[in-house]
């Protein structure tokens, strides 16, 4: 039995809606591949990446289980963990050379002196990929957006999820303070809490958005429209860049096969998304499998507008540009 196995065996016993918040910690490994030599003659090294169990991690599983990694020829060991402070560590003292994250979380890192580079998107190159939506309770009365403007909305203070609510909510005419946040950090607290009527609202990321709506919240406000805000993306540390490019450029060669795979055919992979990203037993059939682009950087844009926000929330000591976090040598730019 495999190690991407016994992982897969450990997700399926863990507690739904912990789960969804990555709560497990676990470890999977890829078959080795053979020891290819690349166009300069060097054989790439094996590559280690920190992964969470959501759904945006979904390719590195397909490109694992079915081979793609071994047949690129390049080893790669995939770490599960059981929180994105936890994966973040792990990057910081060297025991994984990449990551799966968003921008503002590479923009942190880059920020307290771990040099690292986004090399792609993994899901938002387009609005109707990777959604965060805003929800109010049941029974809270609340039902369009200017029924938000002053009311306290649950969320993780500095992270993608604050950032997704102040762009939303901006974009629809609110004034700073007209925004009001609730800090309820871990996501499950805030989804019980919504459900529960402690609270009028919260943000928070799919499938557990999806999840609320069925079990009664109402759907205020996503970013699935025109302002695309959010980005997941796959970073790897400047010495991994260095040292090993040929093993990230095979690796990121797999994992655009195992796009093409799910894009082509995407509920031949809906046990293994619900197994990984350990969907609710009630939406597990219905839940849509994402599209997932084709390795390629962010935009500019994109990124411009996460330093400006975090600039402005003081979260950045250093001056920083897309081109010290963002590098094209290994996908196309857009």
């Amino acid at each position: 039995m495999t190690r991407f196995r016994r992982c897969l065996d450990i997700i399926r016993t863990a507690a739904v809606i912990t789960a969804l918040v990555v709560l497990t910690v676990s470890g999977t490994g890829c078959r080795p591949g053979p020891d290819v030599a690349g166009d300069d003659g060097a054989s790439p090294e094996p590559i280690t990446v920190g992964l969470l169990p959501i759904v945006d991690s979904l390719p590195f599983f397909v490109a694992d289980r079915n081979g793609y990694f071994t047949e690129a020829g390049v080893e790669v060991d995939l770490q599960v963990y059981q929180s994105a402070l936890l994966r973040d560590t792990a990057l910081q003292s060297g025991e994984i050379d990449g990551m799966v994250g968003d921008i503002l979380a590479a923009l942190a890192l880059k920020d307290s002196g771990t040099d690292v580079r986004i090399v792609s998107i993994c899901l938002g190159a387009t609005p109707d990929e990777g959604r965060f939506a805003i929800l109010a309770a049941p029974d809270s009365g609340i039902e369009t957006v200017d029924d938000l403007r002053g009311v306290e909305i649950a969320l993780s203070p500095n992270t993608i999820i604050e950032y997704v609510v102040d762009r939303l909510l901006t974009s629809h005419g609110f004034a700073p303070e007209e925004i009001r946040d609730l800090v309820v950090t871990k996501i499950p607290d805030r989804f019980q809490m919504l459900m529960s009527g402690q609270i009028q609202a919260a943000c928070l990321p799919d499938p557990l958005a999806a999840f609320a709506e069925h079990q009664g919240a109402r759907l205020v406000l996503d970013d699935t429209g025109d302002l695309n805000v959010s980005q997941s993306v796959i970073i790897f540390t400047g010495s991994a860049i260095a040292h090993n490019p040929e093993g990230i450029s095979r690796l990121l060669e797999a994992y655009s096969r195992a796009v093409e795979a799910i894009n082509a055919d995407p509920d031949a992979f809906r046990e293994l998304m619900v197994e990984m990203a350990r969907l609710p037993e009630p939406i597990k059939d219905t839940y849509p499998v994402d599209h997932f682009p084709s390795p390629q950087v962010p935009t500019k844009g994109q990124v411009e507008a996460v330093i400006e926000w975090m600039e402005a929330k003081d979260l950045l000591g250093t001056s920083l540009t897309y081109e010290d976090i963002v590098t094209d040598e290994f996908a196309a730019g857009r």
